[in-house]
């Protein structure tokens, strides 16, 4: 059996709508070591929220911030870091419509306005997390690699920042990313730096982030609960993150 490389997203694939991990899920990852194979995370998460999940599957190779650093050996690899300018621009608008943001850095997040908002406050819950403390300066401070705006999707068109583009994931949220970053930039710069090839990435992910990873990966697999967008653009649709569906893939695909 070939060696592969093997990514998986967090939230709605690694982990069930209830924020835990399945013990098929755990089991599936030993045994993926144990027949050789690389596993990676890539996810929309900031190190924050994401390290005791890397450190508890005892993963060293993982993309965070939607592909704007990547760690390999728990060793940066990969990093784009927001231009001041263009921040100030995004700050702007928000004002203008009375919308809200979150700054990520590498270790550290914050909401730029007082006021977490009803949109902020519903798209933090929806992921089981605690809402950031509030800093105005945080992004004249530190090198911001992330933002989150809440704002309603069919107003994202009044962003038109050129550093920037917008990935949605909540009714009221979208991940500001660099308008040439993605969590497939990233993996494939370091799968091919680690001595894999595009056909030996195989991809688990269920939301909108996910879809050019999908479309890029050797083998794109949808969790059952995935978006229909990303599901189109699956080789292989598994069964939910309820219902062993990292598990059953495995299986199904002789990689266990």
């Amino acid at each position: 059996m070939s060696k592969k490389f093997i990514v998986f997203d967090i939230d709605g694939t690694l982990l069930t709508t209830e924020m835990k991990f399945l013990d098929s899920t755990k089991q599936a990852l030993v045994s993926l070591k144990e027949n050789g194979h690389e596993i990676v995370i890539a996810t929309g998460r900031d190190y924050t929220s994401a390290i005791s999940i890397v450190d508890e599957l005892e993963i060293d190779t993982y993309v965070l911030c939607n592909g704007s650093v990547g760690f390999v050996r728990h060793e940066i690899a990969h990093e784009e870091i927001f231009s001041k300018e263009s921040i100030m621009e995004l700050i702007e608008i928000a004002m203008e419509n009375n919308d809200q943001i979150v700054f990520q850095t590498l270790k550290g997040v914050k909401r730029h306005f007082e006021e977490p908002g009803e949109p902020l406050t519903k798209s933090y819950k929806s992921l089981g997390l605690i809402i950031p403390d509030f800093d105005e300066m945080y992004w004249k401070e530190n090198s911001i690699i992330q933002a989150m705006l809440f704002c309603k999707t069919e107003d994202l068109h009044k962003y038109d920042i050129n550093e920037f583009r917008y990935v949605s994931w909540h009714q009221f949220g979208s991940d500001v990313i660099p308008r040439e970053g993605s969590k497939a930039k990233t993996i494939l710069k370091i799968a091919k730096e680690n001595g894999f090839k595009r056909e030996d990435i195989v991809f688990f992910g269920d939301g909108m982030n996910d879809i050019e990873l999908m479309e890029h990966s050797g083998v794109g697999v949808a969790m059952g609960n995935a978006e229909i967008a990303v599901k189109e653009k699956a080789d292989l649709i598994t069964d939910s993150c309820n219902e062993h569906g990292i598990y059953n893939a495995l299986k199904k695909m002789l990689l266990i």
